[in-house]
C-alpha cells in the first residue's frame, strides 16, 4: 500500500503484496484497550471509543439527606484518609510517567512500526527503486485496461501472432558501483568507529563488516536474467518461430527460416563490454536458446546459437547501450540536476530517521544520507545473500521517501529533469526506427556506432526479435526522448500519484518489448510497448490513439519515432548550451569538489 507524505493511503502509486520477517522495533507502542478496539478487526475504533470515554456511568438516582451535626468530624477524617493517599499516588504517577517518556538508549523511540513486515501488507522491496528485484504484479498504467497484455501469450485472442519484437533489458541484480560503495565505506566506518555500546535492539551492527563487492553481477542476477530469456521463448519466441506447429518444445537452428523455408542468418543479440552487462546478456541467450534444455539434439555452443555484437562503453565512443559515454554535458552537474535534488529530499524525508538512529547508537553521529546508506545497504545485501537486518531499521513511510529518492535522481539526470535525458536516448530510437524501416543507418547522430549499425551482419533488419541488454538510466532517457509524460517532480515532497516510479520502469532486469501485432480485425500490423508486463499507454506518443488496449497503427508509431527523434537537438544538448538552460549556473556541494 501507498502513502503519502501524511500518511494517507494512495492506491495509484505501489501494489504491496504481504511480506514475511522480524518484528517492529517499535517495542514501546502502547496497545488499545480491548473495549475500545473495533468489533470488526485489530485496529482501533476511535469513534466507538471516543463515544465511550464520553458517555455518562451508569448510576441509580440519589436521594439528598440531611447530615447529623455529629458526624461531620468522622466525614472529614474519611475524607483526609481518602484524598491524601489518593494525592500520593497521582504524584508517584506523575514522576513513573515523566520517567518513562525519555526512556534511555536501550529501548526504542515510539515511531510508526519498523521492521521486515508491516500490518499494512506493504512490500519494502517494491520500494527500492532500481534496486528493487523484478516484479511485474500490479495495476495497470492508469488509462490501460487491467486485462490488456494478459491472456494467451499476452495477446488480445488466438487469432493474433506476433509479427516482431524489440526487447530492451536492463541488467540485473549486482553489487553496488563504485560510487555506491564509498557511501556504504563511510557508513562502515562511522559504525566501527562507535565509542559507546549501541542499545540492546541493535547489538547486532557492532559486529558488522561490509563485505559487499563493486559493479559485478550476482549469482540472484544471473538466475534473473535466465529466467527472463527463458519466459521471453514461451510468451513470444515459440509464436515468432511457429515452434509447436514444428514440434519443437525449444529453440533449434532448424526454426530459424524464412516462410519460404529459406536460412535466415543466424540471431544477432546486442550488449556492452561492461561485466554485468555483457553477462546478463549471455544469460538471457541461455534461457531463451534452451541451452541447458537437455534435449538430445539442442546445440549447447552459443556460437551455433546466436551472434552476440559487443559494443565498447568508454568516453567518446558512440554507443547507444551507454550513450552518456558519448555527450560530454551528461557529466556535467549543471545539466544533470538529480544528485542536487535528491539530496534536498533526503535531508527531509530521513530527519527523523537519523534522530532515532541516533539515540541507539550514540557516538555514530549518523547524518540522513548515511540513512540512506542504510537503506541502500538493505537492498544490495539483500540481493547479494538474500537478507539483510538493516531492513529492520526503517519505516513504511520511509521506504516510500526512499523511492522518492530514487525518482528524483534519474528524473534529474535521465529524463525530464535533465538538459540530456531525451538526448541520451534519441539514439536507440533512431535505432528502433531503422529496423522498423528495414534500413542501415551510416549517420553517426545521437550515439549512434555507424560500424555497427551500417552493416548487416552486427545490425540485420529482419530478425523476428531483437535483444539488446543495457543500463536502467538509458531506458529511461528512451522512455524520455519518446516522449512518456513523465510530468515534473518536487524535491520538496513526496508527489503522489505519478508515473514516474522507478521500481515499475527499471527495477533490476526491467524489460521494454516494443511489440507488432497482427490481428484479424485490423487491417495494419499494431504496436504496442509492454514495460515490466505492464502496457504502457501511447497516447501522449506523436498521434498514437487513446485506447485502453495501447495499441497504435504501425505506421502511425513510426511516424511518432519520427518526430520524436527529430525534436532532439542531439549536438546541442551534449556538445553546447541546451536550450532553456543558458543561465543555470554550475552547482558543486563541498563534498563533491
Amino acid at each position: 500500500m501507498a502513502s503519502n507524505t501524511n500518511g494517507a493511503y494512495d492506491p495509484l502509486l505501489h501494489d504491496g503484496q504481504p511480506a514475511q520477517g522480524r518484528a517492529s522495533l517499535d517495542t514501546q507502542s502502547t496497545v488499545p484497550s480491548t473495549r475500545a478496539a473495533s468489533r470488526t478487526g485489530s485496529g482501533v475504533d476511535l469513534e466507538a471509543a471516543a463515544a465511550e470515554r464520553l458517555a455518562p456511568a451508569e448510576s441509580t438516582p440519589t436521594r439528598f439527606r440531611r447530615v447529623r451535626a455529629g458526624t461531620e468530624p468522622a466525614l472529614k477524617k474519611l475524607v483526609i484518609l481518602l484524598v491524601v493517599p489518593a494525592i500520593v499516588l497521582l504524584i508517584i504517577f506523575f514522576f513513573i510517567s515523566s520517567v518513562s517518556s525519555s526512556p534511555s538508549r536501550d529501548s526504542s523511540p515510539i515511531v510508526a512500526p519498523t521492521g521486515i513486515s508491516y500490518a499494512s501488507g506493504f512490500n519494502m522491496k517494491q520500494s527500492w527503486g532500481s534496486l528493487s528485484p523484478y516484479y511485474d504484479s500490479g495495476k495497470q498504467w492508469a488509462g490501460i485496461a487491467e486485462n490488456a497484455g494478459k491472456g494467451y501469450y499476452g495477446l488480445p485472442h488466438d487469432q493474433c501472432r506476433f509479427k516482431q519484437v524489440h526487447v530492451l533489458h536492463r541488467h540485473a541484480e549486482r553489487y553496488p558501483t563504485g560510487g555506491a560503495l564509498e557511501k556504504l565505506t563511510v557508513l562502515a566506518n562511522k559504525i566501527s568507529s562507535m565509542t559507546e555500546k549501541p542499545a540492546e535492539e541493535l547489538a547486532w551492527i557492532s559486529l558488522f563488516n561490509l563485505t559487499l563487492g563493486t559493479d559485478l553481477l550476482l549469482a540472484s542476477g544471473v538466475a534473473t536474467e535466465f529466467t527472463s530469456g527463458s519466459i521471453f521463448w514461451e510468451t513470444h519466441g515459440r509464436l515468432l518461430y511457429n515452434a509447436t506447429e514444428k514440434g519443437e518444445m525449444f529453440w533449434h537452428p532448424s526454426l530459424n527460416v524464412y516462410p519460404n523455408g529459406t536460412a535466415r542468418h543466424i540471431p544477432v543479440l546486442r550488449t556492452t563490454d561492461q561485466s554485468r552487462i555483457h553477462t546478463s546478456a549471455r544469460a538471457w541467450a541461455a534461457g531463451f536458446f534452451g541451452i541447458y534444455s537437455g534435449e538430445d539434439n539442442s546445440p549447447i555452443d552459443n556460437d551455433e546459437l546466436y551472434k552476440l555484437v559487443v559494443m565498447q562503453e568508454a568516453l567518446h565512443i558512440n554507443n547507444t547501450l551507454a550513450s552518456y559515454y558519448s555527450c560530454p554535458n551528461s557529466n556535467s552537474k549543471k545539466y544533470t540536476i538529480g544528485s542536487r535534488i535528491y539530496r534536498e529530499w533526503v535531508d527531509i524525508y530521513l530527519a527523523d530517521a537519523s534522530a532515532r538512529l541516533n539515540k541507539l547508537l550514540p557516538t555514530a553521529n549518523l547524518t540522513p544520507m548515511d540513512c540512506f546508506s542504510m537503506q541502500a545497504m538493505c537492498a544490495y545485501e539483500t540481493a547479494a545473500y538474500g537478507y539483510s537486518r538493516f531492513c529492520e531499521l526503517f519505516t513504511e513511510k520511509e521506504w516510500y521517501g526512499y523511492e522518492y529518492r530514487d525518482a528524483l535522481e534519474f528524473w534529474g539526470d535521465s529524463s525530464l529533469g535533465s538538459a540530456v535525458g531525451a538526448a541520451e536516448g534519441v539514439g536507440w530510437l533512431m535505432e528502433l526506427l531503422g529496423r522498423l524501416e528495414k534500413r542501415l543507418l551510416t549517420d553517426p547522430y545521437g550515439s549512434i556506432n555507424v560500424t555497427i549499425t551500417g552493416n548487416e551482419e552486427t545490425f540485420p533488419l529482419d530478425q523476428p526479435f531483437y535483444m539488446d541488454m543495457t543500463h536502467d538510466s538509458v531506458i529511461i532517457a528512451i522512455l524520455t526522448a519518446l516522449g512518456i509524460p513523465f510530468g515534473t517532480l518536487p524535491s520538496d515532497s513526496m508527489l503522489q500519484p505519478r508515473l514516474f516510479v522507478v521500481s515499475r520502469l527499471t527495477p533490476f532486469g526491467a524489460r521494454l518489448y516494443v511489440e507488432l501485432i497482427d490481428c484479424p480485425e485490423f487491417s495494419e500490423t499494431q504496436v504496442r510497448l509492454k514495460l515490466n508486463g505492464r502496457v504502457l499507454p501511447l497516447s501522449g506518443v506523436g498521434n498514437c490513439p487513446t485506447t485502453e488496449d495501447g495499441f497504435c497503427p504501425e505506421s502511425v508509431f513510426i511516424e511518432a519515432l519520427r518526430a520524436a527523434t527529430a525534436t532532439v537537438d542531439y549536438d546541442n544538448a551534449c556538445f553546447g548550451i541546451p536550450k532553456g538552460w543558458e543561465d543555470v549556473s554550475e552547482y558543486m556541494r563541498a563534498d563533491d569538489e
